[in-house]
């Protein structure tokens, strides 16, 4: 399946000034920017990337101890859950990534709420979310429909928004193999996409920093998609190492997951992970990396070789 970007409809007409045409570059937006979850890796990312281009940037943290350090950059600590501090945190005209929150449930949607109401309010300028592909009310995958459920907010709160879509991170893909390099999942031959942090950065900070993009929803995915054979087969090619595909059940993945304690959202999340997968929801391949940034997207064998160092093989290869 092929999905490149669309737009959606909103309540709130666009503002002025900000639309790409056929004959104008993108203008590039000296205001304040806010990032969320830049203590995590996609939200570091962008904090990091920011500062490099010297864009004003406030971070919302939790934790300001664990903020980055970042010459220049103001830290307001706030949760998505305290109107209060949340209203110092976001101010008029400000143009804000919204991380989504690593939970499920009513929960997630709860806090995600809680921010969107607090951002209206203030008047931001536009919102740019971390979201999941083909999110929305009919998918399998359960956090893609709290993802769904969190675009609806925004199509609903009249703030110019963007959603950035993601795949099952690619950087991840060490974390498919156990220790032996045997990847034990229920898949079957079923296909997916991935997505590799550095890029998804790349289109956030373009859509934070550049007019045109309220309105978009962008698919950043690699230029390809595999089944789990296929992703053990190119782990092998381009390391040099042995992996390969063992199918699985779901009751035994469960049996894993239960074991290593994970909450009851988690196994939820996991279960349904791997029904969307059977049913062809992550099967979706995009170029709109390449249309936001005008790069091409990494292949799944090129992030392969850039994490090479943290296959679960590589230390038994080094330890020879």
């Amino acid at each position: 399946m092929s999905a490149d970007v669309h737009e959606y409809s909103r309540s709130k007409p666009p503002r002025r000034g900000r639309q790409r045409t056929a004959c104008n570059a993108p203008k590039r937006l000296d205001l304040m920017i806010v990032v969320t979850g830049s203590t995590g890796r996609v939200g570091g990312l962008v904090a990091q990337r920011l500062a490099q281009e010297g864009h004003l940037m406030r971070l919302l943290v939790r934790d300001p101890h664990r903020a980055p350090r970042l010459q220049g950059v103001e830290v307001e600590v706030a949760d998505y859950g305290n109107p209060e501090a949340l209203a110092k945190g976001l101010r008029n005209g400000d143009r804000v990534f919204m991380v989504s929150l690593w939970i499920g449930g009513e929960t997630r949607l709860d806090l995600h709420r809680s921010f969107i109401e607090a951002a209206a309010k203030a008047d931001v300028a536009q919102l740019v979310y971390l979201s999941f592909i083909n999110a929305g009310p009919t998918a399998i995958f359960s956090h893609a429909q709290e993802h769904g459920a969190t675009e609806k907010m925004l199509s609903a709160s009249g703030v110019p928004w963007t959603s950035i879509r993601n795949s099952m991170y690619a950087d991840d893909i060490p974390g498919w193999f156990d220790p032996d390099g045997v990847a034990r999942e229920p898949g079957d031959d079923a296909r997916m996409s991935f997505s590799y942090r550095p890029e998804l950065a790349d289109v956030i900070v373009v859509a934070l920093t550049e007019s045109g993009h309220e309105g978009r929803i962008y698919n950043i995915t690699t230029p390809e998609s595999v089944s789990m054979r296929e992703l053990a087969q190119i782990a092998s090619d381009v390391t040099g190492d042995a992996y390969r595909y063992e199918p699985s059940s779901d009751g035994e993945w469960i049996q894993r997951w239960e074991a290593q304690g994970r909450p009851d959202w988690a196994l939820e999340a996991g279960q349904t992970s791997y029904e969307a997968l059977r049913a062809g929801e992550f099967d979706l391949v995009s170029n709109d990396y390449n249309r936001v940034t005008g790069r091409k997207a990494a292949t799944i064998a090129r992030v392969i070789t850039n994490i090479a160092d943290e296959m679960p093989l590589a230390s038994t290869r080094s330890s020879l």
